[in-house]
């Protein structure tokens, strides 16, 4: 049986409005395509895992929309940072750190701009926070994170370790799914990775024809 997210008790999915624009998103895409491919290969590769999984995973459908536009967008701040920072294949100092850190800040800056994705800045700022409080830019917590946010961020770690990047080798499906499971509690919502890594094991068929 299929885990069910707790949030979604009692849960008017109303508050992620379906009107963000599907032809900005597209323009803000093809910026990211022409500076840092990588990254625009990135969260196409999560988006369509993220709708996907929505999709399986019966979620409301106004919460499918603002999920799958949060995880086309989650990284686009990464284009203010220096290719050479996110492309280094060693640790980074101090200051790239800060430089990364800032993205999901620099991100909603980028969508506020375009009145008609002012509803998914908040989203895409929050993406890289954590459950247990430790994440940024905010270091929000549990269920202060925006739930269209937890589930991108469980979407986003799988494509980020299945696939091979400067510092750290592709992982297979199943370690992805360990990793998961082992960060539940600590790094993502605990019901969102127990629901995505069931439809990921029960409909692993149809993951594999979307990726």
């Amino acid at each position: 049986m299929v885990h069910r997210l707790p949030s979604w008790r009692g849960l008017d999915p109303s508050p992620w409005p379906p009107g963000a624009d599907d032809d900005a998103i597209a323009r803000l895409l093809d910026l990211a395509e022409e500076a840092a491919p990588e990254v625009a290969a990135h969260m196409e590769r999560t988006s369509r895992l993220i709708r996907l999984f929505a999709v399986e995973a019966g979620l409301p459908d106004t919460l499918v929309r603002t999920v799958v536009r949060t995880a086309r967008l989650h990284d686009i701040g990464k284009l203010a940072i220096p290719p050479w920072v996110l492309e280094k294949p060693g640790p980074l100092n101090e200051v790239e750190r800060r430089l990364v850190r800032g993205h999901p800040v620099m991100g909603q800056k980028m969508v506020e701009r375009k009145p008609a994705l002012m509803s998914l800045g908040p989203l895409i700022r929050s993406t890289h926070e954590r459950w247990d409080g430790n994440g940024y830019p905010d270091r929000l917590k549990g269920a202060a994170i925006p739930l269209p946010s937890r589930i991108v961020a469980v979407g986003d770690a799988f494509d980020a370790m299945t696939n091979t990047r400067p510092y750290s080798r592709a992982k297979t499906a199943e370690e992805a799914l360990a990793e998961l499971r082992r960060g539940a509690d600590a790094q993502f919502d605990p019901g969102a990775v127990a629901l995505f890594c069931d439809v990921f094991e029960l409909r692993i068929d149809l993951i594999a024809m979307g990726a």
